[in-house]
């Protein structure tokens, strides 16, 4: 299938998700290496809510340069950048098809990622690939989370699916996304606590199943090969603190993004030097 917008010619690949607003293409366009999600409204009463993601996520991109181009006036390093455009999806265009009823259509990119593929849901790596990663692979993702949701909530925006199935990962280069805007709520002002604090905990809720944990138990294992291999003996303590804070988390105890990413980053740093750390999983068990 083949779907014609004012930027070009869409080859319309595999059917890759379904949501109630929504059915999700992979797509190519003409001339252009790139592959990008098509996400086209299931019905017409849905235009409503492809028409409001496609702002969203147009404002959260001005609202990223502009706090990117404030940063640079301050950084000290030239190659440190907040990236917080990596957090969500890049909105190529969007347009109404007049060849699909008329239906509100979506283009949307990953920035820096050609394969939609390579962002792998949460969910997928729990329950369709069987895995669950160590504690250092969990604190880039906890803490990334953390970083996005506080400039979200601070940019009066509340995302509405926060779920192992709408955070999405980016393995080597370490990229955290939440996907669907299309029941997220644009607040004048901040974010109430009420909503940051339950955002906050779906987040730390699905890194902990990504861990292998449960969080209404309170368990998150820190299996014999991972202290083997991944640890010093000598961190057991600083990595009970970390465990402790992911399920506090997880419980609802902190609604404030932004302090969160602070405290958590407080004890990652007394466990963990700040580089780069693979992707590490483990058969779930």
């Amino acid at each position: 299938m083949i779907i014609t917008s004012e930027k070009g010619r869409y080859e319309v690949g595999k059917l890759v998700g379904k949501a109630e607003a929504y059915h999700l293409y992979v797509c190519q366009r003409d001339g252009s290496d790139q592959e990008y999600l098509l996400q086209i409204a299931t019905e017409l009463i849905h235009g409503g809510a492809l028409e409001r993601t496609a702002l969203f996520l147009k404002t959260l991109n001005d609202k990223a340069n502009e706090l990117e181009e404030l940063y640079a006036t301050t950084k000290e390093k030239p190659e440190e950048m907040l990236n917080y455009g990596l957090g969500f999806p890049e909105l190529v265009e969007s347009f109404i098809c007049p060849e699909q009823g008329s239906r509100r259509v979506n283009i949307l990119a990953f920035r820096n990622v050609k394969q939609v593929s390579r962002m792998v849901p949460i969910s997928n790596i729990i329950n369709k690939d069987r895995q669950r990663v160590d504690l250092r692979t969990s604190a880039w993702i906890m803490g990334k989370a953390l970083k996005l949701l506080a400039f979200f909530h601070s940019n009066g925006f509340a995302i509405g699916l926060v779920n192992a199935a709408n955070i999405l990962i980016e393995p080597d280069q370490h990229y955290v996304l939440f996907f669907d805007w299309s029941k997220a709520v644009n607040h004048e002002g901040a974010v109430n606590k009420e909503m940051a604090g339950e955002e906050i905990a779906e987040a730390a809720r699905a890194v902990v199943a990504l861990l292998g944990g449960d969080w209404e138990k309170g368990e998150i294992a820190v299996w014999e090969d991972e202290t083997k291999e991944n640890f010093d003996p000598n961190l057991k303590y600083d990595e009970e603190l970390y465990i402790e804070f992911v399920l506090e988390l997880a419980r609802g105890m902190h609604t404030s993004a932004e302090k969160a990413h602070e405290e958590f980053y407080e004890i990652v740093d007394r466990l963990w030097a700040r580089e780069f750390y693979p992707f590490t999983s483990f058969d779930r068990i």
